[in-house]
């Protein structure tokens, strides 16, 4: 599948490759009772940026680039960083778009 230039409106700034290998956590599906219902696999981070806006966005995506979480940062640097930490994600495994 090819790489989005957006993603829910965002430009992509860096991405990682998406694949099943990738082990970069889950998120959590909650029902009303805030319980996790389900999981869906995380197989690419992106880092992303709004028109016009100074944050910068890492979503977590599924196979099909659907965003399925998101965390907004002050820096680009922050958001790479945060990633390494989180996600498993290590410098080299960023695609500047």
């Amino acid at each position: 599948m090819m790489i989005p230039t957006e993603l829910d409106g965002a430009k992509v700034i860096q991405h990682t490759s998406n694949s099943m290998a990738n082990h970069y956590g889950v998120v959590g599906i909650l029902n009303d009772s805030q319980e996790i219902i389900d999981q869906l696999r995380i197989t690419a981070m992106a880092i992303c940026q709004y028109e016009g806006s100074n944050k910068y966005y890492l979503f977590s995506c599924d196979t099909n680039w659907e965003v399925i979480g998101d965390f907004d940062f002050d820096t680009l640097e922050d958001a790479v960083a945060s990633t390494k930490l989180s996600h498993n994600v290590n410098e080299y495994d960023w695609i500047t778009t």
